[in-house]
């Protein structure tokens, strides 16, 4: 298990916050773009910020899928580019407004043991 400390400190080239549907593919677009430059130096690293509310169940709904959303554009760009999808994913409660998401390259695995 890791620390959410550690999730919430650790450096990400990016950091996007999701606020709503039609954000989706300008963020996916920058997410493969990214993708894309750091594949072959396996040293990508992006942070995803979505909204969370505790009394609100519809905002974390929404969240949940946006959050599917925003994977399979990634997923898709990743197979139209003839990449082969390597990446690991930490899903954790940032704050009491987002929830985080971080997308690394396995080679970041050791940050987090």
């Amino acid at each position: 298990m890791v620390n959410a400390q550690t999730l919430k400190t650790f450096k990400t080239d990016f950091t996007v916050k999701v606020t709503n549907f039609e954000e989706i593919p300008k963020i996916s677009k920058k997410l493969l773009e990214h993708y894309t430059k750091c594949y072959s130096n396996h040293n990508f690293t992006f942070r995803i910020l979505l909204p969370r509310a505790a009394d609100s169940q519809k905002v974390n709904n929404n969240s949940k899928k946006m959050g599917m959303y925003l994977q399979n554009e990634l997923l898709s760009g990743i197979r139209s580019s003839k990449l082969k999808p390597n990446i690991k994913e930490f899903r954790y409660v940032h704050d009491a407004d987002y929830y985080g998401w971080i997308l690394f390259d396995p080679s970041f695995s050791n940050h987090f043991e």
